[in-house]
């Protein structure tokens, strides 16, 4: 449809202040959310403890959006070989992580929250009578600065019905307790973590097992650090060995990343 010309000088003299008001308006809404990122190159992908690589380097990285309320969203991916090489899935090398959840302050405590659900998705297709590696879980998480130091603790619980291969998984939980300590005024933090997965199903609790990691990392600037860890478990050989791999054994790695 054609507008006229006097039509058209209305409109332009109506839009005139409207526009600046709209614009205003968008970056009022912008302001109120940040985009981040993030990228990493790492010599293994451990975890919870175990290689999802078989010992393999991974890379991996992700996005988050949130907002100044504290609710938040974001993807984060990686490569994988564990869901071939446990004959779980003829054809997948990728784990998508999607995630949603709000984080904030109790009072005035110090102590901050987190919670939300988190979706693993393995595209591709599940080999016929293996349950389904896809997994989804609610997690909550308590955490307070002490002094210089940093501690949390947290609570992952599967909510779908199988889990990375477990079948009638719903209920399986991961706790974890972590402590990060700047040393001194260098660029270094250490961090110590400790966690504990249990499964639920029959015949699942055998897997049940403890981890724990040591993480020296090395601030490069605001956006870049480099680390190494050393991470191990008490994994029952006999049930998490794949292909004559040991995927629980004690494992020393380094990584680089970047946050932006």
């Amino acid at each position: 449809m054609k507008f006229s010309k006097m039509k058209m000088a209305i409109l332009g003299a109506l839009m005139i202040p409207i526009m600046p008001v709209v614009a205003e308006e968008v970056k009022e809404v912008a302001s109120t959310f940040s985009v981040s990122g993030n990228v990493g190159l790492y010599s293994d992908y451990i975890f919870r403890g175990y290689t999802q690589t078989k010992n393999d380097p991974a890379l991996q990285g992700g996005f988050d959006v949130e907002h100044e309320s504290g609710a938040y969203a974001g993807v984060w991916a990686s490569n994988v070989n564990w869901t071939t090489e446990g004959g779980y899935m003829d054809d997948n090398s990728l784990e998508l992580d999607f995630y949603v959840g709000f984080a904030g302050g109790l009072g005035e405590t110090g102590i901050g929250y987190d919670v939300g659900i988190l979706k693993f998705y393995y595209p591709g297709e599940n080999t016929v009578d293996q349950a389904n590696t896809d997994a989804a879980e609610i997690y909550a998480s308590l955490n307070k600065d002490i002094g210089i130091v940093s501690a949390s603790l947290g609570a992952y619980v599967v909510i779908s019905d199988d889990a990375w291969g477990f079948a009638d998984a719903d209920g399986s939980a991961y706790v974890t307790a972590d402590v990060d300590v700047p040393i001194g005024e260098t660029p270094f933090t250490a961090s110590v973590h400790v966690g504990r997965q249990t499964f639920e199903g029959a015949g699942n609790e055998a897997y049940d097992y403890t981890d724990w990691k040591l993480n020296l990392e090395y601030a490069v600037n605001d956006n870049f650090s480099v680390g190494a860890f050393y991470t191990d478990t008490n994994q029952k050989v006999a049930e998490w060995t794949v292909k004559d791999v040991y995927l629980g054994d004690g494992t020393a790695g380094i990584y680089l990343s970047a946050g932006f």
